[in-house]
């Protein structure tokens, strides 16, 4: 067998020595006529020192290479820390290997060389392909045809064998131009740059900035918005005065950092938008052919490496059946670096905010980070924690997807099957990408269009003291019962306009109407936001003369959080408590430390780990996440009105929900608890599920045991 290799970069020969080391020949056709010393550094993960290890290249790798101690966040004006991920050996323990920071000149000087000289070809630009049933020929531009049995395009983000494969596509510019620079050792004495990541963040621009060579030489990349750089060609210039002018107000080490750079280079910040195919017979693509990513999660190198061993391993294994390897080899690493595509796009939204708000928004997550995930697990495990090696032995459907999910994993029962699918689907790559703002749009697409309300149901705009509403319920509906219910999305997304729906069938089993309320949401709002507007709705129903023995709580995953966290402040501050409390797979533990987060993450649609770390860093952000009114798991649960809790078996947010009631029972607590089998997150919002209806029944028949009939008329609002 032979394997055509169209370009000679980090994928490409990475591609070539792990066919090699299958048994594998493989021809690689290099473009460029001489292998230049270009770029600056890059930063090589432990998913990728994982498959160098395993192709014999580490030591090298380690021989000229940096291993960084940490990454440090530090704010580009003050020189704040404003977050620490840890790496160096407790990174190589955690993730298998250690993450080395290295010139990329000498990362690919280090792979041609472990390429036989009669394996590679420089000058050897490809201008077509053509494939039959047996094989595979390309064209050179001198002319020359080559046959092989797969060609595999690793020519990057202007491919021309993607061109073959999908015509012209358009390529996307995030407006963002990036200074690269090397400055030698002896330049940068006394300024305390330590071999560790030095980063700093300022509004739309950021220093990403490390030791490339051992206490010799040291790599920045510099971005910046497109407008302040203003030339007519982006190429290499000893003139540095418009970078300095973009960070003339950054801190002094910061800024005597660049004043050190003697020249630059600027590239544009690029990426394509994931596909959801790129392979035809025998040709694929790898690398930033298939999935070209911005720079943000140093993961773009990484990804290359990982794709280059998962294609060599399944070629391998099924070399007589070059096609269906082929298509195996993307079943493989296509999710995974579309999640890695998605990731990095909402890390650079992330790390070039500009506005002051947002920015504060920002570093308040990262400080609530620190605090729950103090290994930064969560910020770059999405990227690092994978070892391919041991991945590609094992079926094709372990592979996570964009919202990290097994793609491989199914419920039993079709009705269920559909309600999975549902939340798999519910968040594009493309609201990922976008960070929490494409996050809130989707949810809110996701509930509005699968659960629409019904004809029979009135939704009115309300407003329960200075806190939005809406008051859902049938026209002849009985008056007097009430719940008052918050929405789920971990206290970052969702609406009450989204929950109106469920809403309807909450007033129906109650036997009243039901208040759904648009509390306010993080990180705009962090804590006490979300208790405060629930105070605040509650006591306004009390005010419109509502007893309070009327009155159901009730919430779904945060909602039910908060509900739990509101009945606890209404019983430390003497007000009259509701009949009952309905909480749905409530997030009850922001600290994230329940086992079944950890089991079950990546079994869950609907949530994992690292959404609900981030989720809950957004929201208690500097406040201390074991407060009770943050966690109510942490709480006094002793004199809570009557609890109706249910989850499913196998959801990341089970041991919330399990948890939450042995303490209650213990307690003194009046506790029901019910677990559905083969079923997903907040069940009881998908009214086509059997489970719900039953749970539905079972709570209307529990609302009507604690409620109290209200008859008065209550007052309307002012």
């Amino acid at each position: 067998m032979r394997v055509l290799i169209a370009g000679g970069g980090i994928g490409g020969l990475t591609t070539a020595i792990a066919l090699r080391h299958q048994g594998i020949d493989a021809l690689v056709l290099e473009q460029a006529e001489v292998l230049a010393e270009i770029g600056a550094g890059i930063q090589i993960a432990s998913n990728a020192a994982i498959v160098l290890r395993e192709i014999g290249l580490e030591s090298a790798i380690r021989a000229v290479g940096v291993k960084p101690q940490s990454y440090d966040y530090r704010d580009l004006r003050s020189g704040r820390m404003l977050y620490q991920a840890p790496l160096g050996d407790e990174a190589a323990a955690r993730y298998g290997a250690p993450m080395y920071n290295i010139h990329r000149a000498d990362l690919i000087r280090i792979l041609f060389d472990a390429v036989p000289s009669e394996t590679r070809r420089l000058g050897a630009r490809v201008v077509a392909v053509s494939q039959d049933a047996g094989g595979v020929e390309v064209r050179l531009q001198t002319g020359e045809t080559l046959r092989g049995d797969a060609l595999v395009g690793c020519d990057g983000i202007h491919s021309a064998v993607r061109q073959h494969l999908r015509g012209n596509e358009e390529k996307h510019f995030a407006n963002i131009l990036m200074w690269r620079s090397l400055i030698p050792a002896e330049r940068l004495e006394g300024l305390g740059l330590e071999e560790r990541g030095n980063y700093w963040f300022g509004p739309g621009r950021t220093l990403i900035t490390y030791w490339v060579r051992p206490k010799n030489l040291y790599s920045i990349l510099a971005s910046v918005p497109a407008h302040e750089v203003q030339r007519e060609s982006w190429t290499e210039s000893g003139d540095i005065s418009e970078m300095l002018r973009s960070f003339e107000d950054a801190e002094p080490r910061a800024r005597a950092m660049l004043e050190q750079c003697g020249s630059a280079f600027i590239t544009g910040m690029y990426y394509r938008d994931p596909i959801d195919s790129w392979t035809s017979g025998r040709v694929t693509l790898l690398g930033d052919a298939a999935h070209p990513m911005v720079p943000f999660l140093a993961a773009g190198a990484g990804q290359s490496i990982e794709d280059a061993w998962t294609f060599a391993r399944v070629l391998a294994r099924r070399q007589h059946d070059v096609p269906g390897a082929l298509l195996e080899y993307e079943r493989r690493r296509l999710p995974r670096t579309t999640r890695i595509q998605a990731g990095a796009r909402a890390a650079v939204k992330l790390m070039h905010e500009q506005d002051p708000q947002r920015l504060r928004d920002r570093n308040g997550r990262w400080k609530g980070m620190a605090r729950i995930d103090p290994l930064a697990e969560t910020s770059w495990g999405l990227a690092w924690d994978y070892n391919v090696v041991k991945a590609v032995e094992g079926p094709p459907g372990e592979v996570r997807n964009v919202t990290g999910l097994r793609e491989g994993k199914r419920l039993q029962r079709p009705e269920s099957q559909r309600a999975f699918e549902l939340w798999k689907y519910a968040f594009r790559p493309e609201d990922v990408a976008r960070g929490h703002d494409g996050l809130r749009e989707a949810y809110d697409r996701f509930l509005i269009t699968n659960f629409p309300l019904p004809e029979s149901v009135e939704a009115v705009e309300d407003e329960l003291g200075d806190v939005r509403a809406f008051r859902v319920a049938a026209p002849d509906a009985p008056r007097g019962n009430v719940v008052l219910h918050f929405h789920g999305g971990g206290y970052l997304i969702g609406s009450a306009k989204g929950s109106l729906e469920y809403a309807g069938r909450l007033a129906a089993a109650a036997g009243g109407a039901c208040y759904t309320v648009d509390y306010r949401l993080a990180p705009e709002h962090p804590y006490p936001a979300a208790i405060d507007d629930a105070i605040s709705a509650y006591r306004a129903l009390l005010a419109r003369g509502i007893p309070a023995g009327s009155i159901l709580l009730s919430g779904e995953s945060a909602g039910g959080g908060l509900a739990l966290a509101l009945a606890l402040a209404l019983r430390t501050a003497g007000d009259p408590l509701p009949a009952g409390i309905l909480a749905v797979a409530p997030f009850t533990d922001l600290t994230v430390s329940g086992a079944s987060v950890r089991a079950f993450n990546g079994d869950d649609p609907a949530a994992n780990r690292d959404l609900l770390t981030f989720m809950g860093a957004s929201y208690f952000q500097g406040h201390e996440p074991t407060d009770p009114l943050v966690s109510p798991l942490f709480g006094d649960l002793t004199g809570l009105p009557p609890l109706f809790v249910t989850a499913t078996q196998g959801e990341c947010l089970l041991d919330d929900t399990t948890r939450l009631a042995e303490r209650a029972e213990k307690a003194g607590v009046d506790v029901t608890l019910r677990l559905a089998e083969d079923s997903v997150h907040v069940y009881t919002i998908f009214p086509f599920l059997p489970e719900t209806r039953a749970t539905m029944e079972e709570v209307a028949v529990w609302a009507r045991r604690h409620l109290r009939r209200n008859d008065t008329r209550p007052q309307a609002a002012e």
